[in-house]
């Protein structure tokens, strides 16, 4: 039993003050997402049979576009900010590998030559017959161990592997956000291409008016004011177009940034009216949340670092023991450096333990716990904007597609609208101001469906962002 002793006292030593196992924190999760219902008439949504959840699809699965998907592939792989986070990621990965070193012991080899001369008629005068110069050589390898009697190492080591996991999961956030932004700017460069389309017709409409217009008012069939309005109309729409052109060439030279690239034209695929995502699947559990979001994962991770630095404060009270040892040889002469009587060794075990400090160690303890705090709140917080998220997409799913259906039907109601006013025009019952309206409303409602289609697409690829884990 007297033998035993030392032996558990020497475990318990190595076991205290480990640190807390870490355990998730208690949040209010809902058992349901705001508006979880199937969005009628989702862009491109057909059921297939395909199961599980949105957020468990791949983004290749996702996105039924070829070119968008060769664009997304590139930037994956050149766009500077992706680049970045890999990088970020090394870094950690090897700051880990450096905390963790700390719990192994380090050897270190050490030679050394010297040569020293005195001076023959110094203040003290060399004995007869000794050589002023000196030569001294020592070849010695030294061993050195701090034993982690109360976890210091062992939870900095833990707190730099969860710097390495909160790392990577940055780096993830950062493609689900470039994949997206991607996405959506290419469907922005869609929609500007078919309000190109639906702006030239009308330019083209505009002008064929204008003619019109000039012939009854040289006939004395209209006003000078008609042929002025029609010139305004037709100048509207070249000013229009001119602004569309602008914008669709600044959303190219986005998207080269995005891609990594020189700006330049982009390699179109299909029209915004073709666009098709994946099949209208429902968003899952919202428990699943927690696991398949980077943002949340990274804030859980930056979380267990935190606790992990508090542990390593705390250390700072109790002792530190470490073990230094050192073997070697010297000699005045090189020759004769490895005889057996010239071996030197060292061993000497070294401890220290804090007595005053003028509260330094308290202070970096409620430092530690204060950032650990800032850590659970900001998991706390990330938690509840990614479901609020999840709710606006979905609420988004529903009512824009309400307002598109309600935008084609006025649409359509415009068309009849502007034929009716141009009969009555050319049929001299109506003033060319009544056609104007119309035809001028008829454009405005064209083009905010076009927009209402665009966001609806984006929504989805918002909505699958906000679901998580789709982008691997």
């Amino acid at each position: 039993m007297n033998r035993l002793t030392p032996i558990v006292l020497f475990a318990l030593l190595l076991g205290g003050c480990a640190g807390t196992r870490y355990r998730r924190p208690d949040l209010s999760v809902p058992p349901s997402y705001r508006g979880d219902a199937q969005a009628p008439g989702v862009p491109g949504a057909a059921n297939n049979g395909e199961t599980g959840g949105l957020g468990e699809l791949r983004w290749q699965d996702l996105i039924r576009d070829e070119e968008l998907l060769k664009v997304i592939r590139e930037a994956l792989t050149n766009n500077f900010d992706a680049r970045i986070a890999a990088a970020r990621v090394l870094e950690a990965r090897a700051q880990f590998s450096g905390a963790r070193s700390d719990r192994f012991p380090s050897v270190d080899g050490h030679a050394s030559y010297n040569n020293l001369r005195t001076a023959q008629s110094g203040s003290t005068p060399l004995p007869p017959n000794t050589p002023a110069d000196t030569d001294y050589t020592g070849l010695t390898v030294s061993f050195g161990w701090e034993l982690d009697l109360w976890g210091r190492i062992r939870n900095a080591s833990a707190a730099a592997r969860a710097d390495l996991l909160a790392s990577e999961q940055a780096r993830r956030a950062v493609l689900q956000t470039l994949v997206s932004e991607l996405a959506g700017a290419y469907f922005l460069l869609r929609d500007l291409d078919l309000e190109l389309e639906i702006t030239g017709r009308a330019l083209k409409l505009r002008e064929d008016s204008l003619e019109l217009v000039q012939l009854r008012v040289d006939h004395g069939y209209s006003s000078e004011i008609d042929l002025r309005q029609a010139e305004v109309l037709v100048k509207s729409a070249r000013t229009a177009l001119t602004g569309l052109e602008l914008q669709n060439e600044q959303t190219e030279n986005q998207l080269g940034i995005l891609l990594g690239r020189n700006s330049g034209p982009v390699v179109r695929g299909r029209s915004l009216v073709e666009q098709e995502l994946a099949p209208g699947l429902p968003p899952g559990l919202p428990s699943t949340l927690l696991d398949r979001r980077p943002d949340i994962r990274e804030a859980e991770q930056q979380l267990i670092g935190s606790r992990a630095q508090v542990a390593v404060a705390k250390a700072a009270f109790f002792p530190r023991l470490s073990l230094t040892a050192s073997a070697g040889f010297e000699s005045s002469a090189l020759l004769n450096l490895l005889n057996a009587s010239n071996g030197t060794w060292f061993f000497g075990p070294a401890g220290s333990l804090p007595i005053f400090n003028a509260g330094r160690i308290r202070a970096a303890v409620r430092s530690a716990e204060a950032r650990r705090e800032q850590a659970l709140l900001r998991y706390q917080q990330t938690v509840q904007q990614a479901f609020r998220e999840v709710a606006d997409s979905l609420a988004g799913c529903r009512k824009l597609a309400e307002l598109r259906t309600q935008q084609e039907g006025l649409v359509e109601s415009l068309r009849l609208a502007v034929d009716v006013a141009d009969l009555r025009y050319r049929g001299g019952v109506a003033s060319y101001l009544e056609y104007l309206d119309s035809e001028r409303q008829l454009l405005d409602a064209q083009l905010r469906l076009v927009q209402i289609r665009r966001e609806e697409l984006t929504n989805v690829i918002t909505l699958y962002r906000a679901l998580g884990d789709g982008w691997r």
